[in-house]
């Protein structure tokens, strides 16, 4: 049994808030859960799909990182705690939101973590080109995925703002065609391109800028070693990571 905790609603549609057991989840309002936290430890991440997309960080050795779509905060929460040296900014069209991430789950504040309402689209456009090494990208909406992750504009913009070697990690909730024009676009801009599907519903894109810059042994050392570090099945699925380019 689910108890609701809070409602509201804005210009978007509705916010809910409601905990389950040891879980506090947010949805606009329908089947999908758009978040959720442990409320004991709102560090770790409760959707496998999340700590899919926590893989983007063996591509390179992240100091600026974007994500794209704060919902309760979890990932902002996960990378906050194990990555305290690194600068995390994460964009949300929905001030609603943002409260809610503070005041229901527990999203800190530090110096390292600025959250923004705005446009993620907008937000890309605007950004310094080469001035973040990976950004996640988990748009969603109370339908599903949001449009914008389909838009060739906005692959475009994020990959003129990644660093050099860096990595956009993207959740799409059902995988474009591979004739489609966001897959050729992506193809055409990024040197490797790998696939995660394990997780029901998802698809983690993993799109590295320039290249592996590390050779497979030190890829998997680092698998380990982060692993280690959040505590997660990192190894596991790493071994199911296809490469699509």
């Amino acid at each position: 049994m689910q108890k609701e905790l809070y409602r509201s609603e804005d210009e978007y549609g509705e916010l809910v808030v409601t905990e389950q057991g040891d879980k506090r989840i947010l949805s606009f309002a329908s089947s999908l859960q758009q978040s959720a936290i442990y409320t004991q430890k709102p560090h770790r991440l409760v959707h496998e799909y999340t700590q899919i997309m926590l893989l983007g960080l063996i591509f390179n050795e992240a100091k600026n990182i974007a994500v794209l779509g704060l919902g309760g905060g979890g990932l902002v929460h996960c990378l906050g705690y194990f990555f305290p040296e690194v600068m995390l900014q994460a964009v949300d069209i929905r001030q609603g939101v943002i409260d809610i991430a503070y005041q229901w789950f527990y999203l800190p504040k530090k110096k390292n973590i600025k959250i923004r309402c705005n446009d993620a689209a907008k937000y890309i456009e605007q950004a310094d080109a080469d001035s973040m090494d990976i950004i996640f990208s988990d748009l969603y909406e109370a339908r599903g995925m949001s449009d914008v992750q389909l838009q060739d504009e906005f692959i475009a913009a994020s990959y003129k703002a990644l660093s050099k070697n860096g990595c956009m990690v993207i959740n799409f909730h059902s995988l474009p065609a591979d004739d489609s024009n966001i897959i050729k676009q992506i193809r055409e801009l990024f040197a490797d391109v790998y696939m995660c599907d394990i997780f029901k519903g998802n698809w983690i894109l993993f799109c590295i800028k320039s290249g592996l810059s590390v050779d497979e042994s030190e890829l998997k050392m680092r698998v380990v070693n982060l692993a280690k570090k959040i505590d997660l099945p990192m190894e596991y699925y790493f071994r199911q990571l296809r490469k699509i380019l």
